[in-house]
């Protein structure tokens, strides 16, 4: 399971970004699309994914982080900035 989470994390940047959007409150999937810049059909196979994996939980039509997906995001949080940081720096 440790390299199919590590993948579901860091193989896509959108999802990476919903996770870390989804850190700071619950929002609904239009606040999702307006934040991410980004429409439904790009975010919703990336919520599914992040549900079926446990990190995220739906209510109604909010979305968030579960327990699971706090402290997965709290601990990779500052490995996603680092990398995007070298990313910037040597482009």
């Amino acid at each position: 399971m440790r390299s199919n989470l590590i993948t579901i994390l860091l193989s896509s940047e959108k999802r990476t970004d919903l996770l870390l959007l989804l850190k700071e409150k619950p929002q609904t999937i239009e606040e999702i699309n307006n934040e991410l810049d980004t429409n439904s059909v790009a975010i919703l196979p990336q919520l599914k994914k992040l549900k079926e994996k446990g990190l995220v939980i739906q209510h109604d039509k909010m979305y968030e982080l579960s327990l699971f997906g706090k402290i997965i995001v709290r601990k990779v949080e500052s490995l996603v900035k680092a990398l995007r940081q070298l990313e910037n720096d040597f482009n």
